[in-house]
């Protein structure tokens, strides 16, 4: 868990850089929702970037492993302010294998039998991350945690451990909210009706 003031400030920076919207939007997934988390701003405000990547050393300091494996596309500019503040390997799977070249389906440097950590910007459902650790799998590559920014709350956690792998937000969506309130960023009545929102199938 982040301690409390750099959790409250990461949530207020992602809402003043616009990475947090309040509205009705349609999820990659198809769902409805009423509150969008786009992270793939964070490439665009360095400050907010090394923010972020602070955030997920704090947990990531605590894990055993060999390289850090970031999703395509919004998990990459995250793992390279990651690997960039560590000074760890970097690799990541591509969203189709190259037909050129090499043909490699994994981008950096590894060998099988190592241990990678996966990030990503935040998990919904989990669909993305999960097909990213099998190509990593697929490739060699023993996989056993995922770090993610955001827990939207929706599932995701569940379907991973499912599959018998460890999940590890930095925040929910119910902690960001309640931040956002407190901050009177939303109003209580906003914080309700989003939550209630989030929990319609």
């Amino acid at each position: 868990m982040l301690p409390a003031d750099q959790l409250e400030s990461l949530v207020l920076t992602l809402h003043d850089i616009g990475a947090v919207r309040i509205g009705r939007f349609e999820l990659h997934s198809g769902r409805m929702s009423p509150i969008y988390i786009d992270l793939r701003l964070l490439a665009s405000f360095p400050n907010a970037l090394r923010e972020a990547a602070a955030a997920y050393r704090h947990r990531l300091k605590t894990l055993t492993f060999d390289r850090i494996a970031a999703t395509p596309l919004a998990g990459l500019p995250i793992g390279t302010a990651i690997c960039l503040d560590m000074n760890l390997p970097l690799i990541y799977p591509r969203k189709t294998v190259k037909g050129y070249g090499t043909g490699k389906q994994i981008e950096g440097q590894w060998e099988i039998g190592q241990t990678a950590v996966v990030v990503d910007d935040l998990i919904t459902s989990g669909d993305s991350l999960l097909k990213g650790i099998t190509f990593l799998k697929a490739a060699g590559l023993r996989v056993n945690e995922a770090v993610v920014l955001i827990d939207r709350e929706q599932g995701g956690r569940e379907a991973l451990e499912e599959q018998g792998y460890r999940l590890y937000s930095l925040m929910t969506i119910g902690q960001l909210l309640a931040i956002m309130e407190s901050k009177e960023r939303i109003t209580s009545h906003q914080r309700a009706r989003i939550l209630q929102g989030l929990r319609q199938k």
